[in-house]
């Protein structure tokens, strides 16, 4: 019985074993499965950890090398901009020069008695080589001036008296290239200036504009919009300094428009530079007078010796930096503030009858000279003609040439009409001027002349 015991209890013995080595090699396979797959996730994890390694260092190379573009963009443009201002700055001190060496010529005679005439000294081939030899409306001014030096004579003026006044545009300047220089200026600004930015609807008013000045060589004034907006508002937060800079750019490296062989800054009428020096030449204060927005004018005519304090013209409000909506007449500038211009152009514009006022606000003596060429003159004309102090001589330059300029002889007869009722001394474009720009300039003829233009109203 003991055995069979025994022997039962080994029985239970082995198949205790049995039932543990069944369940530890269950578990074995468990755990190899788990091994397995945790392997595998270990190598997912790696070539994950690989792949945005790779991700990470493109990123690296693509911003490295975008800060190398931005880097080289940024030193390229300061470059581009430090050439320009150097350009800018260079046509500064070349004005300011000329202005200076004016300045210095006339201090050495301030009377004008060093070049002072006598009558029937002029050498005219000399003195006045763009004028036809026998144009009598030169031979009257000469005589005028000849009459004005002369102490014993009973038409002697003192110096301080001779005070000639000249307009601009159409006098000394081209007035139809294809029209007044302040908009061809503004129209360079507005449509084919690319570092400024404007609206569409201030484009197509512009586009208007120049279409109908290439076509007719008129201003044209679009429904809406007046002279006041368009030149003014083009450049309104300039400060003086860099506005006339960006004037004698443009005059200086933009061919005038209907014309070959002549830029803008080249467009003056020689034979008037010519009696512009010999007024100079024999004491006459000589100063500029136009309708034309005076920042213009002074950068335009700095050239010719004339200085800011002799130049007249129609101006913008001036504002200062840290308050730009509000006149600089109007409130108190601060130290550290700059002065810009604003808009629009003054109410009272210095054209028609504004001329004889604005020279009693700014020269205070009545003219013995004047010259013009249109009826926005014809009133400081009459002012220097009926001088009561002396006699005085209005001079109307009559653009009646129509082969070297775009004269009309419609127009140019009105014009001679006018000058023969007032007495003023007419001088012909065509007559009196053996040239006009000098050799090498031709008129080409305005660009768009050909183009249709019926749906464009008149002029305004």
């Amino acid at each position: 019985m003991k055995k069979n015991v025994l022997i039962g209890i080994l029985a239970v013995i082995a198949v205790a074993f049995a039932v543990l080595f069944l369940l530890a090699s269950n578990d074995r396979g468990k755990l190899s499965e788990d091994n397995t797959s945790l392997a595998g996730q270990v190598t997912g994890l790696s070539q994950e950890k690989e792949t945005l390694a790779g991700q990470k260092k493109e990123l690296e190379e693509k911003l490295a090398q975008a800060e190398e573009t931005a880097k080289a963009e940024k030193e390229e443009a300061v470059k581009a901009g430090e050439e320009k201002a150097a350009q800018l700055q260079a046509q500064l001190e070349e004005a300011l020069k000329a202005k200076e060496e004016a300045e210095a010529a006339r201090s050495e005679k301030p009377d004008g008695t060093a070049n002072a005439v006598k009558a029937g000294s002029v050498d005219f081939a000399a003195a006045f080589p763009s004028w036809n030899p026998d144009s009598a409306a030169l031979k009257e001014l000469v005589s005028f001036v000849e009459a004005a030096v002369d102490e014993s004579g009973a038409g002697y003026i003192p110096a301080a008296d001779r005070i000639a006044v000249f307009d601009m545009d159409g006098t000394i300047l081209c007035e139809k290239a294809p029209v007044y220089l302040d908009y061809c200026l503004t129209m360079y600004r507005v449509l084919d200036d690319p570092s400024v930015s404007f609206t569409e609807e201030e484009r197509a008013a512009m586009q208007q504009v120049r279409d109908h000045a290439y076509s007719r060589g008129e201003t044209f004034t679009p429904e809406g919009v007046n002279k006041d907006t368009l030149v003014a508002t083009a450049f309104a937060g300039m400060t003086p300094a860099e506005f006339r800079a960006y004037v004698v750019d443009f005059i200086d490296r933009t061919e005038a428009v209907g014309f070959s062989g002549m830029t803008y800054g080249q467009s003056f009428f020689r034979p008037m530079l010519e009696v512009i020096h010999f007024l100079r030449d024999n004491g006459f204060d000589v100063w500029m007078v136009s309708a034309s927005e005076r920042e213009v004018v002074r950068a335009v005519v700095e050239r010719l010796g004339f200085p800011f304090d002799h130049v007249i013209g129609t101006d913008v409000p001036y504002v200062a930096s840290g308050n730009e909506g509000v006149p600089v007449d109007e409130d108190n500038m601060s130290q550290d503030e700059v002065m810009l211009l604003g808009a629009p152009l003054a109410d009272v514009e210095v054209g028609k009858s504004g001329k004889p006022a604005a020279i009693v606000r700014e020269i205070g003596k009545r003219p013995v000279l004047a010259f013009g060429n249109s009826s926005g003159d014809y009133s400081m004309l009459n002012y220097a003609e009926a001088n009561p102090a002396y006699a005085g001589m209005g001079v109307l330059i009559v653009c009646d040439d129509t082969v070297r300029e775009y004269g009309s002889e419609e127009k140019a007869a009105g014009f001679y009409a006018e000058a023969e009722k007032e007495e003023w001394t007419a001088v012909s474009m065509a007559n009196d001027w053996a040239t006009i720009y000098g050799d090498g300039v031709e008129k080409t003829g305005l660009p768009g002349a050909e183009e249709e233009t019926e749906a464009l109203p008149d002029a305004a």
